[in-house]
């Protein structure tokens, strides 16, 4: 199994068509409800049911009914009492039986439970070693980056792989010379620590830099290419599955190789849509009908590579933290990418900034600025209403970055509190 991923992967054809991706779907799909369904006692009766007729899942309705859903037979307080020890010792090795549990929060700070069975743990690392090997002739030297370790990335390890894990949750001097004596050959970390090690002035030479868990944004991008000197790839990797990758042209795509993504349209007028994911792959806890609150912006372009897989425009960012003003027809859609610009035309120097919106109040945080921001602020938010016909909130301008409690860097986004 690990071979054919790997190669499937590596110099697999790409799906030359909408109906090639249908076609796959319904081969694979038919294989799941014969396969696995019947292996969770929550779908064992559901095995017939149309997918869009299924239970529609989010993180809390799954863990809610985590213990009738998995097909391993595991007790949600048991699998949630080994990922928490993990958490607390830092000692991420103890697996249920051959299953490792892993605890995810999120951007949103709802905790969850993620299962891996050696024939996942097999198939990721085949997938992902098969996309972004750089030389298939010569060992090499991976460095991940991540907040909690897990069986499942330590999939990756072979004789051909020195795998080493960089806990984020470890004093940042500590890892700066280890890195420098590893000059790992590929280095896996969230944006905002690709960004902080492209300043850091270290002494590797990278061939495959890979961004995960964050949204990567332009100015980090080119900052992190500038430092390393090659392409940065990204990695759309959610609790619930290996979402979208980027392909050989450098564009990202969503995985329909491995999980079927429907969507949930919330803007029209640009296609911003929250994915609803059904994955063939996953047996040990099937995702169905599964609603992320992740806002995905399609790019309509076909793509050099020639697959027909969805291609991506941007990860927006949380359906909690998207910018709604007011329009003449209702609210209206603001992008974050639409404020990322707004920042970055500011005719001043930052070191970095945020923007919250709460209520009517839209806040600015600023660090770094060289001159009074606000005329240039004030001035460009009324220039960005116009532009989308929709009317600004009231600008509140903060010095510095406000204190943040969630692991992952969101830069635009909306205090319901």
């Amino acid at each position: 199994m690990f071979l054919t991923t790997f190669l499937t992967a590596r110099y697999g054809r790409c799906f030359p068509s909408r109906a090639a991706i249908e076609s796959h779907h319904v081969r694979a799909f038919d294989r799941f409800r014969r396969k696995v369904m019947p292996r969770s006692p929550f779908y064992r009766d559901l095995a017939r049911t149309p997918l869009a007729a299924l239970p529609r899942m989010d993180k809390a309705s799954l863990m809610e009914n985590f213990s009738a859903i998995n097909t391993c037979g595991l007790d949600y307080d048991r699998a949630l009492e080994v990922a928490l020890r993990a958490e607390k010792t830092r000692d991420f090795s103890p697996l249920i039986g051959k299953v490792s549990v892993g605890l995810s929060t999120g951007t949103s700070g709802q905790r969850g439970l993620f299962l891996t069975t050696p024939r996942e743990r097999a198939q990721w690392a085949a997938i992902m070693l098969g996309r972004f090997w750089p030389d298939l002739r010569r060992r090499q030297r991976v460095a991940f980056f991540m907040r909690a370790d897990n069986a499942l990335y330590r999939s990756m390890s072979n004789p051909m792989i020195r795998f080493e894990f960089f806990d984020m949750m470890t004093p940042w001097d500590e890892h700066l010379p280890r890195l420098n004596g590893l000059d790992p050959t590929v280095l896996i970390a969230p944006a905002r620590i690709l960004g902080q090690l492209a300043l850091a002035g270290l002494r590797i030479s990278p061939q495959r830099v890979i961004s995960i868990a964050e949204t990567l944004m332009p100015d980090d991008r080119a900052a992190i290419t500038a430092s390393f000197g090659c392409r940065v790839d990204e990695v759309y990797q959610a609790t619930e599955g290996v979402m979208a990758m980027t392909c050989p042209a450098g564009n990202l795509h969503l995985n329909e190789h491995w999980l079927r993504i429907e969507r949930d349209v919330i803007d029209p007028a640009t296609g911003a849509f929250c994915p609803v994911i059904h994955d063939f792959t996953r047996e040990s806890l099937p995702i169905l009908n599964y609603r992320l609150n992740d806002v995905l912006i399609p790019d309509p372009e076909p793509c050099p590579c020639g697959c027909a897989s969805q291609r991506i425009a941007r990860i927006e960012g949380r359906e909690d933290d998207m910018l709604w003003w007011p329009g003449p027809s209702g609210p209206r859609l603001v992008p974050a990418d639409a404020i990322r610009n707004m920042i970055a035309c500011l005719p001043l120097r930052l070191r970095d900034w945020r923007a919250i919106q709460r209520g009517d109040v839209l806040e600015i945080w600023l660090d770094g600025a060289d001159s009074d921001p606000r005329p240039a602020l004030e001035q460009a938010l009324t220039d960005l209403g116009r532009r989308l016909n929709c009317t600004p909130p009231q600008l509140l301008v903060r010095q510095g970055l406000p204190s943040e409690g969630d692991a992952k860097r969101r830069r635009v986004r909306v205090d319901a509190g």
